[in-house]
């Protein structure tokens, strides 16, 4: 799944709903941020988002601080007004949160849809199964006019998990799994061409290539400025998936009403809390 983020902007619609944030809170002089997009892993870390108005570090459970830098990771409880986030309960870690938390709908399903063939999983043509021949194969399936998306499979690979990295890409131990929106066995044919190993070619909801001119818009799209923190295809479901920081509905109902339902599926950072047990 191809993915793509961008700088995090703090401004979105208003709720006085109470919201939850699980993440890093940081800050870096300008006052504790609720970080919402992507946290670059250096030391200190950097990220952005909200500013908390009322955050109080001795209340804090635990936190890091370099360079003059502090930090920590958190679950934390409250208002957001659409540029500011207000605490309403203490503060906690991710792990202590005891709130129902949402499913991952952006969650993609690598497995191999492919039924075993008789004989298991096994190699045709050993001189057509290497790592050029896979590189060949992808770059290959990528030309395909119906191609819907390409990965490798390799839970059919028995090395430990502590192996070298040339045991566990073995390419005579993955299937090379593509999905077309075109003729099955034709695709399959011109595959073969090049890939001797393992392979399943199968049924794709959309092409890579629409889902891909999804993402043009969705970049270009004005009312999203403000709330995009990235979005990728997602070759199993065959939609796009939009990250903002926080969606009422809005979004999603206007997703659907101009690309059609399902094509693209929204998710908030934030999310509405929902005490356990309620």
């Amino acid at each position: 799944m191809a993915t793509r983020s961008a700088t995090t902007s703090a401004s979105g619609p208003a709720t006085t709903r109470e919201l939850v944030g699980l993440g890093t809170v940081i800050d870096s002089g300008k006052g504790p941020q609720l970080c919402v997009g992507a946290v670059a892993t250096s030391l200190p870390p950097q990220c952005d988002g909200p500013p908390i108005t009322n955050w109080d570090w001795a209340r804090a459970p635990q936190s890091d601080s370099a360079n003059g830098v502090r930090w920590g990771a958190y679950a934390v409880i409250g208002t957001y007004d659409g540029t500011h986030f207000t605490l309403t309960r203490p503060v906690t870690t991710p792990e202590a949160f005891t709130g129902k938390r949402p499913p991952d709908p952006s969650t993609a399903d690598y497995k191999t849809p492919c039924p075993t063939p008789s004989g298991g999983w096994r190699v045709l043509d050993a001189s057509r199964t290497n790592q050029e021949a896979l590189d060949a194969a992808l770059a290959q399936a990528e030309r395909l006019p119906g191609y819907a998306g390409s990965w490798v499979d390799q839970s059919i690979n028995d090395a430990d998990g502590n192996a070298s990295p040339e045991a566990m890409n073995d390419p005579t131990k993955l299937i090379l799994d593509v999905l077309t929106t075109g003729d099955i066995p034709a695709d399959t044919a011109v595959l073969r061409r090049t890939w001797g190993g393992s392979l399943c070619v199968s049924r794709g909801k959309r092409t890579v290539a629409g889902l891909q001119s999804i993402q043009l818009k969705i970049t270009d799209d004005p009312a999203l400025k403000s709330q995009f923190l990235s979005d990728g295809v997602n070759y199993s479901t065959g939609a796009v998936d939009l990250q903002v920081i926080w969606d009422d509905g809005a979004i999603q109902h206007r997703m659907d009403a101009a690309y059609g339902k399902g094509l693209v599926r929204v998710t908030s950072t934030l999310f509405p809390y929902v005490a356990k047990g309620s």
